[in-house]
Parts: structure tokens; C-alpha cells; sequence
């Protein structure tokens, strides 16, 4: 994200956010890969053993993920992919694993929250030989029941100026919480609202819309899982949830059909967006389990 317009909305948002964001922009440089005529923007950066995968908040627009990579990159490789370009799941784990081989990234630990986390289910579900550990937030599980072709035929001939509004009205559902919290962290909050805002007006096209929402009619129609649809797989799934989620039933179906996986559950009156309220905890819960895979290796 470089547009004036844009970072001048959010530093009215948060002052401080705003240095911090800018920080980081500065100091993270997006890179890119050709694939099949497709452009795949994504960050490479940190250092460490392991590496975490994840899905710039699924929709794309990698700057989403900053508070995954500052938060991660000091003692972990991280790789944050844009995967809009791609309508197609089989298309988009093989663009994700030629920019793992571009990076020298043999193996991952796939992290990701809501749409990201579908993403990432839907990568893993393929690729899952080369995924030491998974880690999914608040996130769905596949469920036939909940394609609805008629739903995706309707999106297609909506135009952008109405398909945008219906996001950002489920985001801003989704983004709703009950209990009060510090000035800082509502500060926080506003300008991540606000940034995923910018990016609706001035990244988003109906094209890499579209993409995503196809992707994840197919992670419906074609991703199902049971316990045996990973033979010999070794490593270890972290399921985040959160008690008034939206997707909190799913939790357990995920429990239920990934081999050897654990559960971490915040407290209630924090909604979907729990895990942004509570981010160090978050994050120490997550590289916690990361440390755990490396122990075992």
C-alpha cells in the first residue's frame, strides 16, 4: 500500500499505529512471482529454523499480515502470500510451493485465521507432506451443505460498487465484540478496521474477489477431510477458537478430523476478533506450539 490517499486516512485513524505501520512498509519490501501468467505478490523475510505460511487475511493485500510478521519474524522465517490471483485451489498450491522453492522454504508451519484459515486448509489438505505443523483461528471447515452455486452465479453479475459493500459489511459483523477493552488496544482495532477499508477501495477488484470466493466455494465442494486423508503425516494441528465465534461449532469438527490436534480457547466477549484483542497472548501461544514442532525435530 502506497497511495497518499490511503495512508493519510489511517494516520488520522492512530498516530502511533500509523508510525508503526509505516515502519514497517519501509522496512518490508514486497516481492513478486510470475506463475502461468499470474502475478503472485508475497513477503519473504525473519529468520530462524522454522517457517510460518500464511495468507495475508485470504482477500490479499499482503500489508494485512504486518502484525503477523512483526510479531513472528524475529525467530521464524515468514512468508506471507497473496493468493487472489488464483480461482483455482490446485492452480494456487502449486503458485504457493514455486514461491517456497523461490525462497528455499522446504517445510512450513501453515497459519490462518478465517478466510486465511480456509486458504490454508485448503493448501494443507494437498500439500500437507511438506507442513510440519497447522494452526487455524476461528476459522470454517468444509461443509458440502454450505455451497451454494445459485450464490456464486449471483456474485459473478454483481457489479464492484454493490459486491464491495456486502464484504465490508460481513467484515464489519465479523469485527463486533462485547466486553470493553484498553484505549490502546481499541486504538489498535480502529486503525486494522480502517486498514482493511483501504484496502477494499483500492485493492480489491472484482476479479481477485471473485478469486477468493471461488476458492473458497471449492474448499466446500472439494476440500472434506477425515483423520485418514493424511497418511503418515507427523505433525501437529492448533486449533484457536473462541466461545461467541461465529465459527466456534467448527472447532470441534476440526478437532475431530486433523490427526494430532490440540485446542486453545480464549475467553467470551471478544467475538470473532479475540485473538487481535489478546495478540500477545495470541502470539506466545502460537510460536509456544512452533517451539514445540522444532523440539521434535
Amino acid at each position: 500500500m502506497r497511495d497518499e490517499k490511503s495512508l493519510e486516512v489511517l494516520r488520522k485513524v492512530s498516530p502511533a499505529e500509523f508510525e508503526r505501520f509505516e515502519a514497517f512498509l519501509r522496512s518490508h519490501h514486497e516481492r513478486r512471482l510470475e506463475d502461468g501468467g499470474k502475478v503472485i505478490p508475497y513477503y519473504a523475510c525473519g529468520t530462524g529454523r522454522m517457517a510460518l505460511l500464511t495468507f495475508a487475511g485470504g482477500w490479499g493485500g499482503i500489508e494485512l499480515a504486518y502484525e503477523t510478521v512483526l510479531g513472528f519474524e524475529g525467530r521464524n522465517r515468514v512468508v506471507v502470500v497473496d493468493v487472489s490471483a488464483f480461482d483455482d485451489p490446485e492452480d494456487m498450491g502449486r503458485g504457493i510451493n514455486r514461491i517456497l522453492e523461490a525462497e528455499h522454504v522446504d517445510r512450513v508451519v501453515v497459519v490462518g485465521q478465517s478466510l486465511s484459515g480456509i486458504i490454508g486448509q485448503s493448501y494443507f489438505k494437498r500439500h500437507f507432506r511438506r507442513v510440519d505443523g497447522l494452526v487455524l483461528t476461528n476459522t470454517l471447515a468444509p461443509r458440502k451443505e454450505r455451497s451454494k452455486k445459485w450464490a456464486m452465479v449471483l456474485l459473478k453479475v454483481l457489479p464492484l460498487g454493490l459486491l464491495k459493500p456486502l464484504v465490508r459489511r460481513k467484515l464489519t459483523r465479523l469485527g463486533e465484540f462485547r466486553k470493553e477493552i484498553a484505549p490502546d488496544i481499541l486504538e489498535r482495532r480502529r486503525f486494522a478496521m480502517a486498514l482493511i477499508g483501504c484496502m477494499i477501495d483500492s485493492y480489491w477488484t472484482k476479479r481477485n474477489t471473485l478469486n477468493i470466493l471461488k476458492l473458497a466455494f471449492a474448499f466446500n465442494e472439494r476440500d472434506e477431510y477425515t483423520m485418514d486423508s493424511f497418511p503418515g503425516w507427523k505433525g501437529r494441528a492448533l486449533i484457536v477458537t473462541s466461545p461467541d465465534d461465529p465459527y466456534y461449532a467448527d472447532a470441534e469438527l476440526l478437532m475431530d478430523n486433523l490427526p494430532n490436534a490440540e485446542k486453545y480457547e480464549f475467553p467470551s466477549g471478544y467475538g470473532h476478533t479475540a485473538p487481535q484483542i489478546h495478540r500477545d497472548v495470541f502470539h506466545k501461544v502460537i510460536q509456544e506450539f512452533i517451539d514445540r514442532l522444532e523440539a521434535t525435530q
